[in-house]
C-alpha cells in the first residue's frame, strides 16, 4: 500500500508540473521552476522525497534509529493536506476571523483579564491552606481548566472564600471563553449565505449581458436609427474569397459527412433562389465565369466568389458548407432580421427573469415586501393626487354621505365630469 501511495502521488506531482505550462505565466523552465515554488506543490515534494526515503531505508532491513529518519517519516504526514488542495478551507476560516477580528478580540481580552484575577484571587484564598495551590502557576493552570470546561479535577479550592470566588470567576469568565465559538460559527453562517448569493448573483451576469445586447441590437436595426455598421455583418464583402486547405489525410468518413451536408445546404438554397440561378450557378461552376453577374438582382447571393473557389480548391471534398451572404440588403431582408432580433431580445428577457427568480424563502418574503411597501406608495400617492384634484372630503353625518364620499364615488365623479 505504501509503495502504490508512493507512485500516485510521484506520478500526480509530475503531471502537475508538466500540465502547469498551459497558463502563460508557468511556461518553460522558468515557468516550471515558478510552479515548483509554490507552498502546495513543495509539500507535494517533500511527501514524494520522505515517502522514498522511508521505503528505501526500510526495504535493507535497517531500523529506524536516528532521529532524522524518524523526522523524515514524520513527514508523511503532510499527504493529509492534499484533500484541500486549493486551499479554500484555511482562506475561509481566515476571512471569517478578518471580517469578525473586533469581536474576538473583545471577547478574547475580557475573558484573559478575568482569568488572571480569578486565578489571583483564588491563590490568595487558598494559598495558606492546603498543598494544590503552592504558588501563583499553580493558580493559573486551575484557572486554564477550568475557564475551558476542561475540569481535571486535579487541583480545586478547599476553603469556602476560595469556593466563592471560583464560583463567581467561573461563570464570568466561562460565559466570554464561549463566546468566540458563537461569533466564529454565525460568521461562518453568513460566509456561506453570502457565498450562495453571489453564486446567485454571477448566474446572472451572463443573461444581463446578453439581454443589454439584444436590446442594443434591436435599436441599432430600428429605423430610425441611422447605422450603416449593424447591416455590415450580414453583407458580403466584393473580394471575399473562401480558402479551406485540408491535409490528406483527412478520413473517408469525414470527407463523406462534410459532403453530405454540403449537397444538403446545396438543395435549400437552390429551391429557394429558384430554377434561373440554378442553372446559373451550374454554369458558373464549370466555366469559372460569371454569367449575367451585372444583372444580378439586389440581395441575391452572388455566385463569383464560390466560382472561383471551386476552380481554386479543386473539388468540392475540399471545402466546407459555403455561407451565402448577399452583397445588398433590400428591405425585406432588413425587415427579417428586425424581426430576428426582437425575438432573440424577448428570449433573452425571458432568461434574465428566470436568472432573477429568489433562490431563498427569506429572498421571497423580502420581495413580497418590497412590493407591498411600493404599493402602499402608489396608493398614497394616488390618494394624495385625488385630494389635490378634487379636494379632501369633509366630514360626513350620516352613511349616504360617507357612501358618496367613498373612493370609488370620488373616481367615478371625475370619469363623469
Amino acid at each position: 500500500m505504501e509503495i502504490v501511495l508512493v507512485v500516485f502521488f510521484g506520478m500526480e506531482y509530475v503531471i502537475r508540473l508538466w500540465s502547469a505550462g498551459c497558463r502563460s505565466k508557468y511556461m518553460g523552465l522558468r515557468g516550471r521552476f515558478r510552479f515548483a515554488r509554490k507552498p502546495i506543490s513543495i509539500i507535494d515534494f517533500t511527501v514524494v522525497v520522505a515517502s522514498i526515503v522511508v521505503l528505501s531505508v526500510g526495504s535493507n532491513g535497517q531500523v529506524f534509529a536516528t532521529s532524522a529518519i524518524r523526522g523524515v517519516r514524520f513527514l508523511q504526514i503532510l499527504r493529509m493536506l492534499h484533500v484541500d488542495r486549493q486551499g479554500g478551507t484555511w482562506r475561509l476560516l481566515g476571512s471569517v476571523v478578518y471580517i469578525h477580528r473586533q469581536e474576538l478580540i473583545t471577547t478574547l481580552y475580557i475573558g484573559f483579564l478575568g482569568l488572571i484575577f480569578s486565578s489571583y484571587f483564588v491563590y490568595l484564598a487558598e494559598k495558606d491552606s492546603g498543598e494544590d495551590f503552592t504558588s501563583y502557576a499553580d493558580a493559573l493552570w486551575w484557572g486554564v481548566i477550568t475557564v475551558t470546561t476542561i475540569g481535571y479535577g486535579d487541583t480545586v479550592p478547599k476553603t469556602w472564600m476560595g469556593r466563592i470566588v471560583a464560583s463567581c470567576f467561573s461563570v464570568f469568565a466561562i460565559s466570554f471563553f464561549a463566546l468566540p465559538a458563537g461569533i466564529l460559527g454565525s460568521g461562518f453562517a453568513l460566509k456561506v449565505q453570502q457565498k450562495q448569493r453571489q453564486k446567485h448573483f454571477n448566474r446572472q451576469i451572463p443573461t444581463a449581458a446578453s439581454l443589454i445586447q439584444c436590446l442594443w441590437r434591436c435599436h441599432a436595426a430600428d429605423p430610425s436609427f441611422n447605422s450603416t455598421a449593424t447591416w455590415k455583418i450580414h453583407i458580403q464583402e466584393k473580394n471575399y474569397k473562401l480558402f479551406m486547405n485540408h491535409s490528406s489525410s483527412t478520413s473517408a468518413l469525414s470527407r463523406m459527412a462534410r459532403k453530405a451536408s454540403m449537397l444538403k445546404k446545396r438543395r435549400s438554397v437552390r429551391s429557394s433562389m429558384g430554377s434561373g440561378l440554378e442553372r446559373q450557378e451550374s454554369m458558373t461552376s464549370l466555366t469559372g465565369q460569371d454569367v449575367n453577374n451585372h444583372n444580378r438582382v439586389p440581395g441575391t447571393p452572388s455566385k463569383n466568389s464560390t466560382g472561383k473557389t471551386s476552380l481554386e480548391m479543386g473539388d468540392e471534398d475540399d471545402y466546407d458548407d459555403v455561407i451565402y451572404k448577399p452583397e445588398q440588403l433590400t428591405d425585406g431582408h432588413k425587415a427579417m432580421i428586425r424581426v430576428i432580433r426582437r425575438i432573440k431580445f424577448f428570449v433573452a428577457r425571458r432568461k434574465f427573469q428566470q436568472a432573477r427568480k429568489p433562490y431563498d424563502v427569506r429572498d421571497v418574503i423580502e420581495q413580497y415586501s418590497q412590493g407591498h411597501l411600493n404599493m402602499m406608495v402608489r396608493i398614497k400617492e394616488l390618494q394624495r393626487r385625488l385630494d389635490q384634484t378634487i379636494g379632501k372630503p369633509a366630514y360626513y353625518g350620516n352613511m349616504r354621505d360617507k357612501e358618496r364620499l367613498t373612493l370609488c364615488a370620488r373616481i367615478g365623479r371625475i370619469e363623469t365630469q
